[in-house]
């Protein structure tokens, strides 16, 4: 199977159901002919995967994402949710703040919290969510609110709502 989409956020899944490619559109015909060329060498070595396998891996998770899957031009990042300092609400986006570096993906920040462990990940402010993981501590600023200090130094506001939550968290 080869599959061919505009949305990287099922890449994983394709390979876990035992795709030979996943093509992100738009993509080129190099890419397209690279993909088919794998196709038929696997077509040719007479590669099989047993039907229970294909419906097994096919089946939904029920759990929170363990990886998100960020597209950046003709890659796909395979970013592991424990990797993840901490998200920000970026106008139709969110950044992703990892390792320090920050990647950019089309989707909201009520959609990334609703995917993610809420035992793991707090929403602290309207525009961040936290791994608790990665807290190091909250302090006050010079004008007196609220601060979640990560372990990489990175300060993030916290709202009255976010810290009563952070609290709960935390206790």
């Amino acid at each position: 199977m080869i599959f061919t989409t505009a949305y990287d956020e099922y890449a994983l899944r394709a390979f876990e159901v035992h795709a030979v490619d996943y093509l992100v559109k738009p993509f080129s015909a190099e890419r397209l002919a690279a993909a088919l060329g794998r196709a038929r060498s696997r077509i040719g070595r007479k590669e099989t995967v047993p039907a229970h396998q294909l419906s097994a891996t096919a089946q939904p998770d029920r759990g929170f994402a363990t990886r998100v899957l960020v597209r950046d031009g003709g890659r796909v990042h395979v970013i592991p949710v424990a990797k993840i300092d901490c998200v920000q609400a970026q106008d139709d986006y969110v950044s992703f703040h990892v390792e320090g570096k920050e990647y950019l993906k089309d989707q909201t920040l009520a959609q990334v919290e609703m995917s993610l462990d809420p035992a793991r990940f707090v929403r602290v402010h309207r525009s961040y969510l936290l791994n608790l993981d990665r807290l190091a501590r909250v302090e006050l600023d010079e004008r007196e609110n609220r601060v979640a200090v990560l372990t990489t130094g990175k300060k993030l506001p916290v709202s009255r709502t976010g810290y009563q939550r952070l609290s709960r968290m935390i206790e």
